[in-house]
């Protein structure tokens, strides 16, 4: 498979709840953007154009793309992906211009089987971007903890994230109401209704952790850098920065550590081509 050092090419992270894409042109980030889960006609549409600026134009999906990129024309744009969920990565993998990323691919040391890709690129990408060591807080569908030194997975922890609990209880309980979370809303710990109490104890705990887990990474690596990342990442930030203004400063905000994860991979591709199995 060829790749262009300098070219315009796409990163990928197919996640959970949403399809998360950025673009490069070389090593030069131009931006990201967000779909929900494509069907895969959509995703063949684009595939046979090889991602062509035209093509998401179809689709009615506003993205990053340059209009008259410098490479020449967006008909040649590599896609480098990741994904956690199996059918439509396999929509994907069948072009040659396609550079799918699994776990064991990632250089990453110390891992096991059974890690997320997800996980291990945002860890790359933030100790390539943040530098090492690093723990990683990833605020999705589910809230995870990771953590690593000198390019060495150090271990962390999953829990479940803001909206995956706020439909749990009403899917788990019989009276609870269902209800939305609103990262503008900041909830008084002592409710006096039944919905503000599970905003309350929903946004509080899940505080209350994020703090317990960076206290005990500053104990065992003091000069370790953390970083937030993750579709609710900047409202949980705002939230740390009202509720604990000086912990929130030892804190980094970077929604984009899967894609800097991807651009590594790509970078040890380019120069040492049997570093990646594709």
């Amino acid at each position: 498979m060829g790749i262009g050092e300098q070219g315009l090419w796409l990163a990928l992270i197919i996640g959970n709840s949403r399809w998360h894409w950025g673009a490069f042109e070389g090593d030069r980030w131009l931006g990201s953007w967000h779909t929900l889960h494509l069907t895969e006609a959509q995703t063949d549409q684009l595939q046979q154009s090889r991602f062509a600026l035209s093509a998401w134009q179809q689709l009615g999906i506003e993205t990053v793309l340059p209009s008259n990129p410098g490479d020449g024309g967006q008909e040649h744009q590599e896609l480098w992906m990741a994904s956690v969920v199996n059918t439509p990565a396999a929509w994907l993998v069948s072009s040659a211009h396609v550079h799918p990323i699994a776990t064991k691919q990632v250089p990453l040391q110390n891992t096991y089987p059974t890690l997320g890709v997800d996980r291990a690129l945002a860890l790359v990408g933030a100790g390539d971007r943040w530098g090492w060591p690093v723990l990683v807080i990833d605020c999705g569908t589910a809230l995870t903890f990771t953590a690593g030194a000198d390019q060495r997975l150090i271990g962390g922890a999953i829990l479940p994230g803001l909206r995956s609990q706020f439909r749990a209880l009403p899917a788990h309980t019989d009276q609870l109401p269902a209800l939305e979370f609103d990262p503008d809303v900041w909830p008084q710990r002592w409710a006096t209704n039944t919905s503000e109490a599970m905003v309350s104890g929903i946004l509080h705990t899940q505080l209350a952790g994020i703090r317990d887990f960076v206290v005990a990474w500053e104990a065992d690596w003091p000069s370790g850098a953390v970083v937030l990342t993750g579709g609710d990442s900047a409202a949980i930030y705002r939230y740390l920065a009202k509720q604990t203004p000086t912990l929130a400063q030892r804190i980094n905000h970077d929604p984009d550590l899967g894609f800097w994860g991807l651009r590594v991979c790509r970078q040890q591709k380019l120069e040492k081509p049997s570093a990646i199995g594709l």
